[in-house]
């Protein structure tokens, strides 16, 4: 018989770090004897271990045969909690250290590619403040930067990918425009704003997947235009080395181009009729201030400082 939600929720409290690290290095690698020789623990003490969680919430977390391990619907249900209560754990550890050596406290930033400049230079001016917190930067694609803040390994993300996971709150930083990238000797490069209209018979490159690739099609759909078939590209560098030849011209987000001042031959024009844009984020979890209240803090001056970008990041 399944306990009800308060005693359940009492039973799952009186779990032990050291329960759910034996749990979670048995799901993760699916074998008993592998999960104990890295935890340095014999066999019959991890399984013992799990016996132990399995009594106490009444429901088996792992279906067992004779040759593998595997899962229960329980066990499957609550591993990204259990992983995400070890990762969190293992920062407050971190956290508590510094805090008796009188070391810097970490904050821990996931950021996308093409947004690291952007909050490295944020970070940089928020350094000059008074007894900084010690920020660590990490980049990633937005899946990863999600499940990274999902499993609690990333205080806060910056990116650009839509989410509607309730444990998240998320808070604008910029609006972030499509441009066009073309050799300075086209005829496209003569104007400061071109309409999407006025790409008609051009060769047009974009990334051909993510979520640019998808805006890029969306924008260009409506105006009866489609990626060519001729080129593609998955890397920056190709897209510009595409441009300046003259093969193509290239879409690109604005926060992909800083480095186009150093790129000789290519110019950027703005994408106009209309304007089109993804929303750059600043996503946390809903309880960070609780968790982790340096961090929350941290977030908002983030944001203050990118505020004067939203609506460009010209």
């Amino acid at each position: 018989m399944i306990a009800g939600p308060d005693r359940l929720t009492k039973r799952l409290q009186a779990l032990s770090l050291r329960q759910l690290r034996g749990f979670a290095a048995v799901a993760r690698v699916g074998s008993f004897s592998s999960a104990a020789a890295d935890l340095s623990v014999t066999q019959p003490a991890l399984s013992a271990l799990i016996r132990q969680i399995e009594g106490r919430l009444e429901m088996p977390l792992f279906v067992r045969t004779t040759h593998s391990v595997a899962l229960s619907e329980p066990g499957r249900a609550i591993l990204p909690h259990v992983e995400r209560l070890l990762a969190t754990a293992e920062h407050v550890f971190v956290d508590m250290s510094a805090a008796l050596t009188h070391e810097r406290p970490a904050i821990r930033i996931g950021v996308m590619p093409s947004a690291m400049a952007m909050v490295a230079s944020a970070v940089a001016a928020l350094d000059e403040v008074v007894d900084p917190p010690s920020v660590q930067l990490s980049d990633g694609r937005s899946d990863e930067l999600l499940c990274g803040l999902g499993e609690g390994r990333l205080d806060m993300i910056v990116s650009a990918a839509p989410t509607s996971d309730p444990r998240f709150e998320s808070q604008l930083l910029v609006e972030d425009d499509l441009l066009l990238v073309a050799s300075s000797q086209h005829p496209l490069a003569q104007r400061e704003i071109q309409s999407w209209l006025a790409l008609t018979g051009s060769e047009i490159v974009h990334f051909a997947g993510g979520s640019i690739g998808e805006l890029a099609a969306a924008a260009l759909l409506p105006h009866g235009l489609t990626a060519s078939q001729r080129y593609r590209v998955d890397q920056v560098e190709s897209l510009y080395g595409l441009a300046r030849s003259g093969l193509a011209v290239g879409i690109l987000p604005r926060l992909y181009t800083h480095s186009v001042q150093h790129q000789h031959g290519i110019r950027l024009i703005r994408l106009g009729d209309p304007v089109v844009t993804r929303r750059i984020m600043l996503l946390h979890h809903r309880q960070l201030a609780k968790e982790h209240p340096l961090a929350a803090d941290y977030g908002m001056q983030l944001q203050k400082h990118l505020a004067p970008q939203a609506g460009s990041v010209a």
